[in-house]
């Protein structure tokens, strides 16, 4: 019978997939980099397609074997490793990890792996912090660098169990316990555990950069045009450095459904979602994330590293998924396989979301123009110019506002809507998005740049910026020749357009007014502690 609904299910949507092939028609040439692509309804693959290539030098087309780095997709592995020992009785998830990592900081906060697993222990995540330090991440940067940091962390970004915040630090630590509780790698352990037994031959977690590896795909970008290589020498075990390929990940996708690897329990944890101290469910457990695309439920993770673009989208209802595997650092691989999803599905979507039209009879957009302070990594400057209104939200470049309503603004670039609100005297003094208030504040008094001059040293990170007034802006050069130009927002503010250090809070002695210390904050990495002088 499953037979018959399957092939019931080929006739009628037998079109998609040549608008699947359309969709990636443009990436499909000898001159691109592309993608590996996989669609599968209950288990029988639908689609399986190379587009573009996976070695530009030496004209490598991209095939169901080439091998890719998944980045973030591994998550789900490692989680899925945990839930193995869980099920076993080997570790509990209300375990606190210090009784397994002693070596690790004690912040006064029990950090148990349940909060690894669902993102919200309060670790700084390492990708930004090692950047802050002066990392490029084309560098080789292996588990022994990023231990040493994790080591070195100082203060929490928040109570453990009270925030979700996206933590790679946090599955990097949970692939350290398994190694430790095992006494065996983590390539190892899951090698032994996972992938043999799912008959994935060419699947492993990268650690040995050097390693030769039979097929594997190279990453790109493009700058001005113009395509370029992008290195990867990253050996994150657990948070990322997955190494596979579509034909691989059909059997896992296939596992999660048919549950021939792992028991009953196993699959329920994989199944679960994280839930705050308060009560509060969030979308993240075990390495997925749960939520809708036009009405349907989806289970899904995506992954981003040097070039790569991945995503593994499973709509559980319909027994339906698309896997996107990319080696092109422009190409958007989750919005690819929600449209590859539309052409197999669409009869049983939703309507697709309508943008806001522009609100007419609104308050001038000038009404709005300010800064406003959100607080942490969040500063949101809106600049008026005649008629029109733009948005930096650092680190993002400039971009173009539209009300929606009366006190109600658009962002759409950032997929950001902002509520104000007014005083008695009809004023704009408040704005909130996505549960975050602001002020808005008054602008600037006249300091003197030169207040703030100096060398800030991090005890966390070992490193220090020296910072010098140029112009109208800040300059801070920091290890390894990095230089940002921070740009004052409002007194003590200042912004910059770098992802891992967008917003800097100066500190002044309350008696002298002297500038002693700066904060550095991005969004998952909080209150970095620079104290000035060398």
């Amino acid at each position: 019978m499953i037979r018959v609904l399957i092939c019931l299910f080929l006739i009628a949507h037998a079109p998609a997939y040549a608008q699947v092939d359309k969709i990636f028609s443009a990436w499909d040439t000898n001159k691109n980099p592309g993608a590996a692509v996989v669609v599968l309804y209950r288990g029988a693959v639908l689609h399986h397609e190379g587009y573009g290539m996976a070695n530009l030098e030496h004209g490598i087309p991209i095939t169901s074997t080439s091998v890719f780095d998944v980045a973030s997709v591994s998550k789900q592995f490692c989680a899925f490793a945990i839930a193995l020992l869980v099920d076993e009785g080997v570790i509990a998830l209300d375990d606190d990890i210090r009784t397994h990592l002693p070596e690790l900081p004690d912040f006064g906060h029990t950090i148990t792996l349940r909060h690894l697993i669902h993102h919200t222990s309060g670790l700084r995540d390492w990708p930004g912090m090692l950047a802050m330090a002066g990392r490029n991440m084309e560098d080789v940067i292996s588990m022994e660098e990023i231990s040493t940091f994790i080591k070195h962390q100082r203060t929490l970004n928040f109570v453990p169990g009270t925030q979700y915040s996206y933590s790679n630090t946090g599955y990097t630590i949970l692939a350290l316990l398994i190694e430790r509780l095992s006494g065996k790698s983590f390539r190892a352990f899951t090698e032994e555990r996972i992938f043999t037994p799912l008959d994935m031959t060419r699947t492993h977690f990268q650690d040995d950069h050097e390693e030769i590896i039979p097929g594997r795909v190279i990453s790109y970008t493009s700058q001005f045009g113009e395509i370029q290589r992008i290195g990867n020498g990253l050996m994150a075990l657990g948070s990322s450095s997955l190494h596979t390929t579509t034909e691989d990940l059909i059997k896992w996708v296939r596992n999660l459904e048919e549950q021939k690897v792992g028991s009953p329990a196993v699959h329920a944890m994989m199944n679960s979602q994280g839930q705050l101290d308060d009560g509060t469910e969030i979308a993240y457990g075990f390495g997925l994330v749960r939520g809708t695309y036009r009405g349907l439920n989806t289970i899904s993770h995506s992954g981003g590293w040097a070039g790569f673009r991945t995503v593994i989208l499973r709509i559980p209802d319909h027994e339906f998924t698309a896997i996107v595997l990319s080696n092109s650092a422009i190409m958007n691989a989750p919005a690819m396989a929600q449209r590859i999803a539309e052409h197999y599905l669409d009869a049983s979507m939703a309507p697709p979301h309508q943008p806001p039209v522009t609100a007419s009879d609104v308050p001038p957009l000038s009404d709005y123009a300010g800064v406003y302070d959100f607080g942490k990594a969040y500063v949101l400057q809106l600049i008026a110019r005649g008629e029109s209104l733009s948005a930096h939200w650092p680190p993002t470049p400039r971009v173009p506002v539209q009300a929606i309503g009366v006190d109600s603004l658009r962002i759409p670039a950032l997929n950001l809507t902002i509520t104000f609100t007014r005083d008695s005297s009809g004023s704009v003094i408040n704005a909130s998005t996505q549960g975050l208030n602001a002020t808005r504040l008054s602008p600037s008094k006249d300091t003197m740049l030169s207040m703030y001059e100096g060398c800030y040293t991090s005890e966390e990170l070992g490193i220090s910026y020296s910072i010098s007034a140029q112009d109208s802006v800040l300059v801070a050069s920091g290890p390894r020749g990095k230089k940002l130009t921070l740009t004052k927002a409002v007194d003590h503010v200042f912004v910059s357009d770098t992802w891992f250090m967008p917003v800097i809070r100066m500190e002044t002695d309350k008696t002298t007014g002297t500038v002693i210390r700066f904060e550095a904050s991005s969004a998952r990495s909080l209150h970095v502690q620079f104290l000035k002088g060398c």
